[in-house]
């Protein structure tokens, strides 16, 4: 070979040397560029769902609190002489029996206009157990020490005292109807 064809062989190695060193330092830079971009990803990820915990993967369900909720018109049998109305009933029924389905007839005496206040007694709570009897009730009770209720029974209160005494499915279903 001669000199000239060298030197023309070393510049084409030169200028494929610096195509591919320019290419090398692209690809590089290129490399750089995503390894960032990636951890920039991987660091948003980490404090969203560790940090802030406003990324959350997996069950999209809405959290389900237990909130306490206070149902006004069920009392317990100590307070059937307590409430604040002048004229009211108290409902004595046990709400897991099927076969009487008192909330129905309640639910219509309800939704009637001028119907009194309505308030229950679970008959099948421990701790009404001392008022709930199965034979032998008081229909006039004068005070709460008096009082002997058979299930499922429906009471009328007139100024803290017994004006109606409904003993009875078949008599509380009645006055629900009237």
């Amino acid at each position: 070979m001669d000199r000239k064809q060298a030197l023309k062989e070393i510049k084409k190695q030169k200028r494929n040397y610096n195509d591919e060193e320019e290419k090398s330092i692209i690809s590089r830079f290129i490399i750089t560029i995503g390894m960032v971009l990636l951890a920039l990803v991987l660091l948003y990820l980490f404090v969203g769902i560790f940090i802030t915990k406003s990324i959350k993967f997996g069950d999209t369900k809405k959290d389900e609190t237990n909130e306490v909720s206070t149902d006004k018109k069920t009392i317990l049998a100590s307070q059937i002489f307590d409430q604040k109305e002048e004229e009211y009933y108290v409902l004595v029924y046990d709400p897991n029996d099927k076969v009487h389905d008192i909330e129905q007839f309640l639910s219509l005496y309800t939704s009637k206009s001028g119907s009194l206040a309505v308030y229950k007694v679970d008959s099948s709570k421990k701790f009404n157990s001392n008022y709930i009897v199965t034979e032998d009730s008081n229909k006039n009770p004068e005070s709460i020490n008096d009082l002997r209720i058979i299930s499922p029974s429906l009471i009328k209160i007139s100024s803290k005292s017994v004006s109606e005494y409904n003993e009875g499915f078949e008599e509380v279903k009645n006055v629900f109807k009237k």
